[in-house]
């Protein structure tokens, strides 16, 4: 499996790209085509990419900077997942919901997504608020505060793993009084899971869509 990436002009947006057979060699190929003079890939994307079974794989990509590929899940605890780049940079998710993505310049450092998560995988229209906080240049926490509203935009059937899930689509229009942001969730029809998602980190990148990787790719 190879993907093709345009290169970002970042040298912290090196997304890992693994397949079941020659995990390194792809990663490798990856790492060269954005950074030829860089040096090999972080330890910990280093030590999973050697995993045997790969461990969950998560499809990721940033329309605005026309930039996909895979990242590897690192640890999972109570609920809250962390996902590594080839360069050790991270997002978490707690039940599919974007809390941080760091090492992706201005990133989201964190977020507060209860209000949104309950109201959405509920599957229902409302109003809710987020607190989100970014670290800027100065290496200085600043706090954001949003005014959002949830509304279902109907069903989709959306193909994920292998097979055919239908879905609930609802859309998430935040606002506050330094920028705007509109998020696009697919909850399942069957069960109140996030199994695909467009999720806002910041200014800098726009938004990040997700999905989980088939096991057989």
């Amino acid at each position: 499996m190879k993907l093709q990436l345009r290169p970002l002009g970042s040298a912290a947006l090196c997304l890992i790209l693994m397949s079941c057979g020659e995990a390194k060699d792809d990663f490798d190929l990856l790492r060269g085509a954005l950074q030829p003079d860089a040096p090999r890939f972080h330890p910990r994307a280093n030590a999973l990419a050697s995993a045997r079974p790969i461990p969950p794989r998560l499809e990721v990509g940033f329309p605005s900077r026309d930039l996909s590929g895979v990242m590897l899940l690192e640890t999972e605890r109570e609920g809250v997942q962390s996902w590594l780049t080839a360069d050790g940079a991270t997002i978490t998710l707690e039940q599919g919901f974007l809390t941080s993505a760091k090492g992706f310049g201005s990133g989201l450092a964190a977020s507060d997504v209860r209000q949104s998560a309950d109201l959405i995988l509920a599957r229902q229209s409302g109003k809710v608020e987020r607190l989100h906080s970014f670290l800027n240049g100065n290496d200085q926490i600043e706090l954001r505060a949003y005014k959002c509203e949830v509304e279902p935009l109907g069903t989709e059937s959306i193909f994920v793993l292998g097979r055919h899930i239908a879905t609930h689509k609802l859309e998430e229009r935040c606002h506050g009084v330094a920028d705007s942001f509109t998020n696009t969730y697919w909850v399942g029809k069957k069960e109140a899971v996030l199994v695909q998602s467009s999720q806002w980190t910041g200014s800098f990148l726009g938004n990040l869509f997700m999905k989980a990787v088939p096991d057989e790719i």
